[in-house]
């Protein structure tokens, strides 16, 4: 697991610098500069889920604010290192839909953004489940709950982009949280596609002043489809819903070992 997240930071890190890089720059030198930066933030990012893992071995919902923590740092290095940006230049937290980026390079700024996709698909949940306020102030996500859950879906809990819903009677399962929120961070792993789009989007702000406006408010997180996409991949060939990757690194994560198909 350690090589695929340090893997998926550092490859496409080292890519999406190519594609953001000034027309003075050597490719080789920007890939190298992408890949290793990449490869921190994504180490970072396989330690945020390290502390996942402590939540139900501890029994404390709070070690997702730690986890969350990490992740949002190691997120942030790989966009960095995807826009070909300093290391430390542009940093970002994310509760639910609410993204605050703080940006260090010559003056210090904070800045609110919303994330589209993740409002969209927050406001649909909202209006068929109940927020819990309380297990999400304690973890730091949005968790939404519904009583028959178990019996509309046939699951105990599942994720709907960056924003999770669990039966009523499963609030407290800490290893059912841990994995749904390994699904959360997924949605986060691929963030870097949305760096891929900077020259035009830039070129687009250039050109016209309302996009400009609607860019410092919104940031698109588009990497939704893409995770959806492979996830789809995932399970066309397999024997059951959880023969997929992104379900074992999630179990793995959770409590160190996988679903077993039946």
């Amino acid at each position: 697991m350690a090589l695929y997240n340090v893997g998926l930071g550092s490859v496409f890190g080292g890519i999406g610098a190519v594609i953001n890089k000034n027309p003075e720059d050597k490719i080789g030198e920007i890939f190298l500069n992408g890949f290793w930066k990449g490869a921190i933030g994504g180490y970072l990012i396989y330690e945020s889920k390290n502390l996942v893992g402590k939540i139900p071995e501890k029994e404390h919902w709070e070690y997702s604010w730690a986890a969350k923590m990490v992740n949002s740092a190691g997120t942030s290095i790989v966009e960095n290192a995807t826009s070909n940006r300093g290391l430390f230049e542009q940093w970002h937290f994310n509760i639910g839909f609410n993204r605050i980026e703080f940006y260090t390079k010559n003056q210090f700024k904070v800045r609110y953004k919303i994330m589209p996709v993740s409002f969209i698909l927050t406001t649909i949940t909202a209006s068929k489940t109940k927020f819990e306020f309380s297990r999400s102030l304690q973890t730091g996500e949005l968790i939404f709950s519904q009583s028959d859950l178990l019996l509309d879906r046939n699951k105990r809990a599942f994720v709907f982009g960056n924003v999770m819903v669990i039966d009523t009677n499963h609030l407290d399962n800490y290893f059912l949280f841990s994995h749904e929120l390994i699904h959360i961070y997924q949605y986060y792993d691929y963030n870097f596609i949305n760096s891929y789009f900077n020259k035009p989007v830039m070129n687009w702000k250039n050109k016209s002043n309302t996009f400009n406006r609607i860019n410092n408010l919104l940031y698109f997180d588009t990497q939704g489809i893409i995770l959806r996409g492979l996830y789809l991949y995932e399970n066309s060939a397999n024997n059951c819903y959880f023969d997929n990757f992104f379900e074992y690194e999630a179990e793995f994560f959770a409590r160190r070992g996988r679903v077993i198909c039946p």
